[in-house]
């Protein structure tokens, strides 16, 4: 483990009272190891810290678990970095480790990574330094205090239900509209599409009357490929694209696997039993004719030509995007190669992290409504036949930077993501249209 968690936190760790220590050495032989995203300024964080202290001398002191954590000071749109001060009193607080405050860049990577929504946030890795789950803050409440809590306990890493092979929890059998059944062996090699639904979720029955819809939009559109139905009528035959059986189905279980936060929510499973994506309500929407089926995440994606996977997501996620539509083919081929590196690093992180991506990587090979957009919000001007190299990062109140240079190489664009980390760069805000037009009006 201590290889890989080097790797993750950098090579030495903060322990209070003593200082930095080899990351490799205070690591050897765990098993298992949390990383504790949280802030000084929380006051949710302030108050999970009791009980995470109880939890964390109930496993390494009484039950002797080869268990550490380590504290990610997080970065939090609009909220200031921790303090010096603020740090040491949480520090002494905690009986655990810590990235050391001034490595604030390690601080926004991890908090990128691992996706940190909201804190306090806790992530449990293994001796490999994949995650087993993605937060188990509600473990840490169930041992303090349920009365099961030892035997709780007892249950340590607490695997979570996404690690499992998804289609083994969705039954035997499912039902067809017209009540017969279909065998869960009939759907192998099959990609699956779940509908997760809670009686009475606002604005359900219209979505899911919209969703219906576009399935049988895509299904037409499969036909007319020369895709007949098998004599199942819900699943989909095609030698190019594999199955798509959509199932209805409300299994209480299934919360934790799919992390259900609105319904309902259409969840894509390959033939493995992994999940897609959870966005197949919103991909269903805007890809009516099927053409990205079947949604496969990408490492590198063309601003120009947005697949419908990826909507939306730009305004939750740090996007770093090369504009190159006025260069010929030759420079944009040049901008792809230079940029995949990078981006498959990220995007395979994120996979062994067990999360969606910390970054997402486009280029922009040809003008369109959303890279004009982009521009003019951008201040970048018309295309022109040299590149140009922006991070958006627009959760950070429409946050942006633009890389100052023309060479396009892996390891620029390495660095100036580093240099985004370090805070080296000049922060601009996303112009808004509206805003402007209102400006000009007076």
């Amino acid at each position: 483990m201590s290889a890989e968690m080097a790797a993750l936190f950098g090579s030495t760790l903060y322990k209070n009272e003593v200082g930095e220590v080899g990351t490799k050495a205070v690591l050897k032989g765990k098993t298992h190891v949390a990383i504790f995203f949280g802030a000084a300024w929380s006051g949710s964080c302030k108050q999970f810290l009791p009980p995470l202290v109880q939890v964390y001398k109930k496993l390494t002191e009484e039950k002797g678990k080869a268990f550490e954590i380590v504290y990610v000071p997080a970065t939090v749109p609009g909220r200031p970095p921790e303090d010096e001060a603020s740090f040491k009193e949480l520090m002494g607080i905690m009986p655990w480790l810590a990235v050391p405050l001034h490595r604030k860049a390690t601080h926004k990577k991890l908090t990128r990574r691992f996706q940190v929504r909201q804190i306090p946030m806790l992530v449990l890795l293994d001796d490999q330094g994949k995650t087993v789950h993605r937060d188990i803050t509600p473990a840490v409440t169930h041992i303090v205090e349920d009365s099961d809590g030892d035997s709780f306990a007892d249950q340590f890493p607490w695997l979570e239900k996404r690690h499992t092979n998804i289609k083994q929890m969705l039954g035997e059998t499912f039902l067809k509209g017209d009540m017969s059944e279909v065998a869960i062996n009939e759907l192998e090699g099959k990609y699956i599409g779940q509908v997760v639904e809670g009686l009475g979720c606002p604005g359900e029955a219209l979505a899911l009357s919209v969703l219906a819809h576009d399935l049988d939009a895509l299904r037409g559109h499969h036909r007319a490929l020369g895709v007949d139905d098998d004599e199942h009528g819900a699943v989909l035959n095609a030698e190019c694209l594999t199955q798509l059986l959509l199932g209805l189905v409300g299994l209480l279980g299934q919360g934790e696997a799919f992390r259900v936060e609105n319904c309902p929510m259409l969840v894509i499973i390959d033939p493995e039993g992994s999940v897609v994506t959870t966005e197949g309500v919103e991909i269903v929407s805007k890809d009516t004719e099927g053409e990205c089926f079947p949604w496969t995440p990408k490492p590198l994606y063309d601003l120009s030509t947005l697949e419908p996977e990826i909507l939306g997501e730009m305004n939750d996620t740090v996007t770093c995007v090369c504009l190159c539509e006025g260069c010929d083919d030759a420079t944009k081929e040049a901008v792809a190669e230079a940029m995949m590196p990078v981006a498959e690093e990220a995007f395979n992180a994120a996979k062994a992290s067990g999360c969606e991506a910390g970054m997402l990587f486009f280029t922009a090979t040809e003008t369109s409504d959303v890279v004009y957009q982009l521009r003019m919000s951008c201040e970048l001007g018309e295309p022109t036949g040299v590149p140009q190299l922006v991070i958006l990062d627009i959760p950070d109140s429409g946050a942006y930077y633009v890389f100052d240079g023309e060479n396009i190489s892996t390891e620029n664009v390495s660095a100036f993501i580093e240099d985004y980390d370090e805070e080296r760069l000049e922060r601009r805000e996303l112009q808004d249209d509206e805003e402007e037009g209102e400006g000009d009006g007076q």
